[in-house]
């Protein structure tokens, strides 16, 4: 602090007035503040921008016209319907496939479930354009003509079951265990059955025995309840019905695949998976000890025509399925790209490295999966084309030029109808002086941006010379009237 006198010396009172040393609790530095016109800058701009859309609708409109026509013929909006080939009543795949629909649903998109006999009559139906999609199934051998199939990837693993009752204490071997019981393999065409050949061929096993039956899933299921038959095979997760409703039998027990390791060597498309103790149920426990197993995957197949919208969003769909599910096998593995055989769709290759878009959840999912396939060349065009826009005039002020341009052009023929020189016809002042008060009008309601005032005030100042000129020649006019 320092100390002087107020007002006047003869005064005693003394007044302490604050240092202005710099004070260290008060050195921070401010925020920076918007300037305080900031609302008039941003008024202005709208303004400009509505002047210059006022001036060239006639060439705005038929061009946004043509960018929408060229999106919607290179990326016209999904349908809202699909169908899917899906499975046997309460498999693995016809209950996935209705919790699929469900997902489906909440984003406006009707998905029809179509019923088969499983994964091979699946693609089948999707080779032949009889359904937008497919379950499908890993090492499911692809006919002729299916390149256009491409592959969404693995949503789950699906073991092989063979359930059959207890007979004897000791685990017995595959050979022996169907040596004299009644065996359901499923029917040709299912999931079951192609996998069931391929296990029982690799162990020698002649499939023409007449104790392996060829029943569909409901009648196997209903055959070995009653005890008509002895095992059954079934390909299905934990989220099959069929499976659930047997393993709850009495006295029935899971084949433990001892051999499920050399299987995965052997059978590229299969993978050991281990079901723990207890898995089924704690109380009786069920199974009593830890069975190992041979899995295949369940994959989601569809054509090169499909939407990638709607890819995308079966790819969701899985992702959402994934974190929902309890699985014994894979939790968090899936979606994943597995069963090589198949391309691999661009969609889901993307899907697999990015994961979901960035405005998934923000815009409606056919507009996130077009940003998403988009925003690399927009991006791309950008870096193009705002350096060329700096070369350009500004659209603001170049519409307020042009205007007052116009306004310039209206004063020089007025202009030049009053430089007549003498003996010429006389000129209608009146018309003149109404002419150069519209055009004075014109000019006081032109919007005119911060850039371009200087201009807008010349106008002003050289529409007033202009009528000072009509004036003048009209009083001469006059005069050598009355002097005639």
């Amino acid at each position: 602090m320092i100390w002087c006198w107020k007002d006047s010396p003869s005064r005693i009172p003394w007044v302490k007035i604050r240092n202005k040393m710099p004070d260290k609790r008060h050195n921070k530095k401010l925020p920076p503040k918007a300037p305080s016109n900031l609302w008039a800058v941003l008024t202005e701009e709208l303004l400009a921008f509505w002047s210059f859309l006022a001036s060239h609708w006639r060439y705005i409109l038929p061009g946004i016209a043509l960018v929408i026509a060229l999106l919607y013929v290179a990326r016209p909006l999904p349908p809202r319907t699909l169908t899917i080939a899906t499975g046997q009543p309460h498999s693995t795949a016809d209950v996935v496939g209705h919790q699929y629909q469900a997902f489906f649903r909440t984003h406006g998109i009707d998905l029809q479930l179509v019923p088969s006999l499983g994964a091979e009559d699946n693609l089948q139906l999707l080779a032949r354009g009889k359904v937008d999609a497919a379950f499908g199934q890993g090492g499911l051998p692809l006919e002729e003509g299916s390149s256009h199939v491409l592959s969404l990837g693995s949503i789950a693993y699906q073991p092989l079951w063979l359930f059959y009752y207890e007979a004897e204490r000791n685990e017995p071997d595959l050979n022996a265990l169907l040596t004299s019981r009644r065996t359901s393999i499923n029917v040709p065409g299912s999931s079951t059955r192609l996998l069931a050949n391929q296990v029982l061929d690799a162990h020698g096993i002649d499939l023409s025995r007449p104790t392996l039956m060829a029943l569909n899933t409901s009648e196997s299921v209903r055959a070995f309840r009653d005890k008509k038959i002895d095992a059954i095979f079934l390909v299905g997760s934990m989220e099959s019905e069929n499976i659930r409703e047997i393993a709850k039998l009495p006295k029935v027990r899971v084949y433990n695949f001892r051999l499920a390791e050399a299987y995965a060597k052997r059978f590229q498309y299969l993978d050991p998976v281990l079901l723990p103790t207890g898995a089924l149920s704690f109380h009786p426990v069920s199974p009593s000890n830890d069975v190992h197993m041979i899995a295949t995957t369940l994959d989601i197949l569809v054509t090169d025509k499909l939407h990638p919208a709607l890819q995308l969003l079966f790819l969701e769909a899985t992702a959402d399925f994934d974190r929902k599910r309890l699985s014994f096998f894979s939790q968090g593995k899936f979606p994943a790209y597995m069963d090589t055989r198949i391309p691999e769709s661009d969609v889901a290759r993307r899907f697999f490295k990015e994961g979901s878009p960035i405005f998934w959840g923000y815009a409606p999912f056919w507009a996130a999966s077009l940003f998403d396939e988009v925003w690399f060349y927009l991006l791309a065009i950008g870096a193009i084309v705002i350096p060329l826009v700096s070369f350009l005039p500004s659209y603001r002020k170049t519409h307020a030029g042009l205007s007052i341009e116009s306004c310039y052009d209206e004063l020089r023929i007025i202009e030049n109808q009053i430089a007549y020189p003498e003996g010429e016809p006389d000129v209608a002042y009146a018309e003149l002086l109404d002419r150069i008060d519209r055009l004075a009008e014109k000019a006081r309601r032109l919007w005119v941006p911060t850039g371009n005032r200087n201009a807008y005030y010349d106008l002003r100042a050289a529409i007033h010379i202009v009528r000072s000129d009509i004036l003048e020649q009209q009083a001469n006019a006059g005069q050598k009237a009355s002097l005639a």
